[in-house]
């Protein structure tokens, strides 16, 4: 009498673990994609399925890792691996890396030496840098946190609940830029490709030299935004902003734009950098993605990123001088900068003399990307970069670097 009954509990069983499988094939083909909000609620899916999913938890922990909340990495990973150690063969990559970005460091170099010790095949390691990663928790072992530096908050005049990030300071100290991914965002676009959060903005706030403190921070800035991701890069001698736009079917990857100031705190239509030179115009803004720019106070040089092929890396730095009335073609700013990873944020100081970039790519470094900066020596050649070290470098990500024209004060 219990055949059918049987039967159908197999039946059911045998739906359950094909719609799991489903919901873990549909989170890999997101996640490949880049779209890791939408694996994340794929594999949550799965393991309100079941449980007890362990390639459902090993799925979490990577895509919370991508999107940098790395406590919650941590506890997927760890469950994955205690669950079934043998669950992918990056298991103990991931758990290194979470680790690290934690500040874990003793268990950081336990995993990735494991890693390291398991993997057979050499171009893995050297393509998932191992080797750089081990040199860099080396590094974090014995760096030492300068005490002389203070990290303040900004308070939440200038901070929201949502991501603040690349904020500049004008010259003159009056104004302040920053992007943040706001719900007020021009046109209430969401990012649905990749972390399913608001595009980005740039927001302006002023300095009151009476009350000493920074205004309400506005986005509505003219046409400086768009309905698409947009962010600023830094001010110009004139406190004319050079910003980053990334506008679907226009610049088909990230551009670098040029705001002009027209006083009193308003800035003109955002064209493209050096626009009236459209032959050296086109050759900083490429059919790949520039990412960041700054100018020296005088107009000589410009340096920027880009993820043109030419490069050492991913994304290096370049720079155009100006000659004459013209400027020179795009060249690497030098091999001893630009590294085989990324270099992602670059700053000239306006006395042109300080050159200041993000990296990952360096094994003196406290974890993933930090901010180093070289001197021009007599001969106006960039020495070898140095580490700004701890507390302004952590194990965790410093993408962005502004220093104010006294340089006192980097933000």
């Amino acid at each position: 009498m219990t055949g059918p009954i049987t039967a159908m509990s197999q039946d059911n069983s045998f739906f359950e673990k094909t719609k799991i499988q489903h919901k873990i094939n549909e989170a890999r083909h997101n996640f490949i994609q880049g779209n890791v909000k939408s694996a994340l609620l794929n594999y949550k899916e799965a393991i309100a399925l079941n449980p007890s999913n362990v390639k459902a938890e090993y799925g979490l922990a990577e895509c919370y890792y991508k999107l940098q909340n790395y406590k919650k990495a941590k506890f997927h990973a760890e469950k994955a691996y205690l669950a079934d150690p043998k669950i992918d063969d990056d298991i103990l990559f991931l758990l290194g890396r979470t680790y690290f970005r934690l500040n874990e460091i003793t268990k950081a170099k336990q995993k990735l030496s494991q890693f390291k010790e398991m993997t057979k095949s050499k171009s893995k390691l050297k393509d998932y840098g191992v080797d750089l990663k081990l040199a860099q928790i080396a590094y974090a072992e014995t760096a030492k946190v300068n005490e002389k530096i203070v990290i303040e908050n900004m308070g939440n005049i200038l901070n929201s609940s949502a991501p603040e990030f690349a904020p500049a300071i004008s010259n003159d100290g009056k104004y302040l830029l920053f992007t943040s991914r706001r719900a007020d965002t021009k046109g209430g676009g969401i990012d649905h490709y990749f972390d399913h959060n608001y595009f980005s903005d740039i927001y302006l706030s002023k300095w009151d030299a009476n009350t000493k403190t920074w205004s309400e921070p506005s986005n509505l800035l003219g046409k400086m935004n768009t309905e698409f991701h947009d962010g600023n890069l830094s001010f110009t001698a004139d406190n004319s902003i050079l910003i980053y736009r990334n506008i679907y079917n226009v610049t088909r990857s990230g551009d670098i734009y040029q705001s002009s100031y027209s006083g009193d705190g308003n800035w003109g239509t955002p064209k493209p950098i050096l626009h009236r030179d459209k032959a050296i115009s086109h050759k900083i803004n490429s059919s790949y993605f520039e990412s960041s720019a700054s100018m020296t106070e005088d107009e000589k040089y410009i340096y920027f990123v880009s993820e043109r092929p030419t490069g050492k890396g991913q994304t290096d730095i370049y720079y155009v001088e100006k000659k004459g009335k013209s400027y020179s073609e795009p060249v690497p700013v030098g091999d001893h900068i630009n590294t085989a990873g990324d270099e992602k944020c670059v700053f000239i100081h306006p006395s042109g003399k300080v050159l200041f970039f993000t990296s990952n790519g360096r094994s003196e470094s406290m974890g993933s990307y930090d901010i180093y900066y070289c001197t021009k020596d007599e001969n106006g050649q960039w020495n070898n970069p140095m580490n700004m070290g701890a507390p302004i470098n952590t194990s965790l990500e410093e993408k962005t670097i502004n220093v104010s024209r006294m340089g006192r004060q980097h933000i």
